[in-house]
């Protein structure tokens, strides 16, 4: 394996961030997102928000906080999800399927800075472990799996008739035997205004399995999918998870890119609370706001002062093939550019992209 895996220096980083770049046409938002970031004293592991012994859970070992540089904190290298409707006959197979192409994607994003990609699959969404670990071992790209439940409709039959205890000792057995880095992506069904009562019970299960092995979480919402998804969605989630005993800066609320909130009313509430803000479909086929919105809602975020409290990713699940150039590598190569162009600069950047995932998937392993 290549030195690539162990991290590299800022300045290195800086680089792959593409410093320089960007016209610098709102300086009172970046340059204020900037002094907050410069008045803070050269900051210890612990001062970052990332206590002594923490690590960060990769396939393949345990691997410290600091190794990593641009890190994807939601994407899916492998995904083979049972769709709401039956495939048509003759229809071709998920492109995760073909992990050759898709190792191939994990290298090309690599070479464009990324060290580590977050898996958001898991078994009830057609996740191939086996897979995942040959990308791992094949690339100089960190893999990091995650566990849990999608949403009702692709939970397996037993999760019905099992207590919330149950579900969360399953998982905490799983994670342990599959080398869990992360609990996600954890959703809820489209366009209803509340989780059902197994959603409920199934983020409740991931919450105290989280509090028995310090695993992360990160959320699904149902954001942008018809009227009736609320607008606090993302703090209902945020409330499930704190009532068995999860501490909100373990969490990352997923696709609050897809609600709109220009204002960033509900995001100041999530990050205020502590957990991550996730804009997590930024550049891929389900826009749902389109990627201008994006760069305006990121704004606003970076103007409240909360720009330690965002992460970046693009829930990618290869619908394109080798042709389509930004593969895995999108939020790199094509919204950060996006946001340069908005004028946020390099150092703010790079603080989201390695900083703050560094701090969401740190953890202090429990219970062995």
């Amino acid at each position: 394996m290549s030195n690539q895996r162990f991290g590299m220096k800022r300045r290195e980083a800086l680089r792959l961030l593409g410093i320089g770049a960007g016209a610098g046409l709102l300086p009172s938002v970046t340059d204020a997102a900037i002094a907050a970031l410069a008045k803070q004293p050269t900051r210890s592991p612990a001062a970052d928000g990332i206590p002594s012994g923490a690590i960060v859970r990769t396939l393949l070992e345990d691997v410290p906080p600091a190794s990593l540089a641009t890190v994807l904190f939601h994407e899916h290298l492998s995904i083979n999800l049972r769709p709401a409707q039956p495939r048509p006959a003759g229809a071709p197979p998920p492109p995760t399927q073909n992990v050759d192409m898709i190792l191939e994607l994990v290298k090309r994003a690599g070479r464009e800075g990324v060290s580590c990609i977050v898996d958001g699959g898991h078994p009830d969404m057609g996740r191939d472990l086996a897979a995942l670990k040959r990308m791992a071992a094949e690339t100089d790209v960190h893999i990091v799996a995650s566990g849990g439940y999608y949403m009702e409709r692709t939970y397996p039959p037993e999760v019905a008739s099992k207590s919330e205890q149950e579900v969360a000792s399953d998982l905490e057995e799983e994670a342990r035997a599959s080398r869990y880095g992360a609990f996600g992506e954890i959703g809820q069904m489209p366009n209803l205004a509340e989780m059902t009562a197994n959603e409920r019970k199934v983020f409740a299960a991931v919450g105290r399995a989280h509090v028995r092995t310090g695993i992360p979480i990160f959320t699904h919402n149902a954001y942008g999918t018809g009227p009736n998804v609320r607008p606090d969605a993302g703090l209902r989630q945020l409330d499930v998870l704190e009532s068995v005993g999860v501490n909100p800066r373990h969490v990352a609320i997923g696709h609050s890119c897809c609600l709109d909130d220009l204002k960033a009313d509900i995001f100041r509430q999530i990050a205020k609370r502590g957990a991550f803000v996730g804009f997590d479909r930024v550049t891929t086929v389900q826009q749902i706001m389109p990627d201008a919105t994006k760069v305006q809602m990121v704004l606003a975020i970076l103007e409240a002062g909360l720009a330690d409290q965002l992460l970046l990713s693009a829930d990618f699940t290869g619908q394109r093939t080798l042709e389509d150039g930004p593969g895995y590598a999108r939020t790199v190569t094509v919204f950060l550019p996006l946001l340069r162009q908005a004028g946020v600069k390099d150092e703010v950047l790079q603080n989201i992209m390695t900083n703050n995932a560094r701090r969401f998937l740190a953890f202090v392993p429990r219970n062995g």
